[in-house]
């Protein structure tokens, strides 16, 4: 006596074939492999599509705290900036020198950010464990460039974005005002 067995056969007579062995007493149970892929494959799009929808939130975010805090630092060191315009340093200088901290905080956050998302993807796979299905703990390394690289171009539009803030202040009236 057979406990387990398995039958290939074209889709259009799966079904058929499925119903000819439930009718038949000596068989427990049917499963219709077809069915179980094509639900597994509805789940891998669905979750591809909150994946995605998870991403663009975190880009959104990033975009808007490094905009908030860069903005924050030009406005609070505009007497220093007024400073160092009034010394001679040419624009593109006075934005490097700006910049640089906020590309030196990307790359360090970029790096605990890294190292802490790792961590949070093994504890999300964790909490999503299923009978039928199992994932892996990959995470491949085009996806640590991939999201370097994204957090360091947003960096550089804020950037962009922010230069003119740091034109116009006037070292003038900058170095006037009264704190």
């Amino acid at each position: 006596s057979y406990q387990n067995a398995y039958a290939s056969t074209d889709k259009e007579d799966l079904y058929s074939v499925s119903a000819l062995l439930t009718n038949d007493d000596s068989v427990a149970s049917v499963t219709v492999l077809y069915d179980l892929r094509v639900m597994v494959d509805n789940m891998m799009e669905s979750l591809n599509r909150v994946v995605t929808l998870v991403i663009f939130c975190a880009a959104a975010l990033s975009f808007v705290v490094i905009y908030n805090l860069n903005n924050i630092n030009i406005t609070e060191r505009a007497r220093e900036i007024a400073t160092i315009k009034v010394l001679g340093f040419y624009p593109y200088e006075t934005e490097e020198y700006i910049f640089r901290e906020t590309l030196i905080l990307t790359a360090i956050s970029v790096i605990i950010g890294l190292g802490l998302g790792k961590l949070l993807h093994q504890f999300v796979m964790d909490q999503i464990r299923v009978d039928a299905v199992s994932f892996k703990y990959r995470i491949l390394w085009s996806s640590y460039f991939i999201g370097a690289a994204v957090t360091f171009v947003i960096t550089f539009l804020v950037n962009l974005m922010l230069r003119k803030k740091i034109d116009n202040i006037k070292p003038a009236e900058s170095l006037k005002s009264v704190e």
